[in-house]
């Protein structure tokens, strides 16, 4: 596989690298410690490029990143992946009438163009429409080009003020400092939600709050889509 002609050893290349006289403990552990940041930067580029703004690629570093509880799979239905509790991607819904007008047209009083609705009878009306714009004309609508729907499971997602419960009781727990490090670090991983969304009015509509989430989403999804997050109920199925 490429992977494996990619893939860097570096604790192996280091010491490969160093003269035999200063090959002991303290000295690999001190060169290791010093090239642990570009091997972080190395580690995070190769695995940008393995993956692109396909859905299945999408899917798949959304759950490796903020559902870690669940083991990413390939399933081709969107109920299987409900059923699995996957972050998931699915089409938005669409409007009716599709054509193609500016908002600015719109604003000027401008006659309406022929349009046509998906059983191809034309009309001259300007309800349910959808047109080329800009970012900032599609942000007055509640159309989006794909929606990301969310297990609303605790491991995954929580409110604002869940959130600052949990640093809380961690901050007032009884434990060592590099235990609560550690119980911090892993709540990097959820993703918060809070306030009204604001640009859906639907009543599973959440607006996620965690900067992270939204940075993954845009550098891999195509310029100038637009997406919904939802959350869905999840509850695993307890074998008996």
């Amino acid at each position: 596989m490429i992977r494996n002609y990619t893939e860097i050893n570096w604790k192996r290349a280091l010491i490969l690298l160093m003269p035999p006289v200063l090959r002991k403990p303290v000295q690999a552990s001190w060169l290791y410690a010093l090239l642990k940041p570009l091997s972080n930067v190395y580690d995070d580029t190769l695995y940008k490029m393995q993956h692109n703004g396909q859905v299945i690629y999408m899917e798949k570093v959304l759950n490796e990143l903020f559902n870690k509880e669940r083991e990413f799979k390939y399933y081709p239905t969107t109920q299987q992946k409900a059923d699995n509790g996957l972050i998931f991607i699915d089409d938005a819904t669409r409007p009716e009438v599709q054509y193609l007008f500016t908002n600015d047209e719109i604003q000027n009083g401008e006659n309406a163009i022929v349009t046509f609705t998906r059983d191809n009878e034309p009309r001259r009306e300007f309800r349910n429409f959808l047109y080329l714009s800009s970012d900032l004309d599609f942000s007055s609508t509640e159309y989006f080009n794909f929606r990301i729907n969310i297990p609303n499971t605790p491991e995954v997602l929580c409110t604002v003020e869940e959130y600052r419960n949990t640093i809380q009781g961690i901050m007032n727990a009884d434990l060592a400092e590099n235990q609560k490090r550690s119980l911090l670090e892993n709540l990097s991983d959820k993703l918060i939600y809070g306030g009204d969304h604001p640009y859906s009015a639907h009543p599973d509509a959440v607006k996620i709050q965690t900067p992270r989430f939204h940075k993954v989403v845009n550098f891999y999804k195509p310029v100038a889509k637009s997406y919904e997050t939802r959350r869905y109920n999840y509850a695993p199925v307890t074998e008996v």
